[in-house]
């Protein structure tokens, strides 16, 4: 799938300038149609201007130089525009190697009892499994996170240091999800010239903190593909000594996914969790970028120069 994104989206709003441009070229065109009218002799005009001064609209667009000119300008304002803007190509490729960033939830929800023991450690004992399946030389981050993001580890090739680091996580004493600070937060940890995958891991919904939003566009920004992973069944599971009822956020989780490239893996129990980090584990695609700002830019120029040329010749108007 290919998608086209901005890197500087708020530029966009120049492009509502270009309905006005029309509209005053027609204004424009009216006024210089009456200035021609009065003139008696047509046919010294035309053979200086080298075709039909009125700009007959009934003669067709590529003989008719008003709008053959105005559709010209418009093409290249919006060119120019979204230049400016950082026009993006996103598609997913093939990767030969990952870095990977675990951001997990450690909010009191993750106590609940419909895993076993609990979503936490059932959490935690899937992605130990799924540490021993990476290939070596990969490194490993571990990020959690419940009202705020917490780094637990930072990237690391050496297995038992992860190994070790992942079993020692503990659940946050603060209230809340803070999906979108997490994926940030695991994205600043990677390095450059290394392909990149965050693996999500929650069971609630992004309700405190950034914009998921914002953290997707960062996560394209940095060309990382962020894998998500739900963790709650359809009964749902009791919280010791809380009254806490948890809801997942499917559709949030599956938005992350697939606009970073990545997967959304629903897991209900502890096999279905394992067999999500299995296949994250046999990925060998990511999310790539080419900003082609400075293609728009070369052809807005070519094309400038080519409307110099039409109204130097065809196009020719009398001074």
């Amino acid at each position: 799938m290919v998608y086209v994104a901005f890197t500087n989206p708020s530029y966009l709003w120049i492009l509502t300038i270009v309905p006005v441009l029309v509209v005053v070229h027609f204004i424009t065109l009216k006024q210089s149609r009456a200035d021609v009218i009065k003139f008696a002799n047509f046919e010294a005009i035309e053979r200086v201007a080298k075709g039909d001064i009125l700009g007959n609209p009934y003669k067709g667009m590529l003989r008719n130089k008003n709008l053959g000119l105005l559709l010209l300008r418009a093409l290249i304002y919006c060119m120019l525009i979204f230049a400016a803007a950082g026009i993006t190509i996103l598609y997913v490729g093939r990767a030969s190697d990952f870095d990977y960033v675990f951001a997990i939830d450690a909010s009191s929800s993750m106590l609940a009892d419909d895993f076993s023991p609990s979503r936490f450690e059932a959490a935690k004992q899937a992605a130990s499994s799924f540490i021993e399946l990476v290939p070596k030389g990969a490194k490993i981050g571990i990020v959690t996170f419940a009202s705020t993001s917490i780094i637990e580890l930072r990237l690391s090739d050496e297995r038992n240091e992860v190994l070790e680091a992942m079993q020692e996580i503990e659940l946050h004493s603060s209230g809340g999800t803070a999906i979108g600070d997490a994926v940030v937060t695991a994205a600043n940890l990677f390095q450059a010239n290394k392909s990149k995958m965050v693996i999500l891991l929650t069971d609630g919904q992004g309700n405190v903190g950034l914009a998921p939003e914002l953290a997707i566009q960062y996560a394209r920004k940095n060309d990382i593909v962020v894998q998500t992973i739900g963790v709650a069944t359809e009964k749902g599971g009791s919280v010791p000594f809380l009254n806490l009822t948890s809801r997942l956020d499917e559709e949030l989780l599956r938005k992350v996914a697939k606009e970073t490239g990545g997967n959304f893996f629903l897991a209900q129990d502890t096999a279905a969790l394992t067999e999500a980090f299995r296949q994250i584990a046999s990925a060998n695609e990511k999310n790539l970028s080419v900003n082609i700002s400075w293609i728009m830019l070369v052809i807005a120029i070519s094309l400038l120069g080519f409307e110099w040329i039409l109204i130097n010749t065809m196009y020719k108007t009398i001074p």
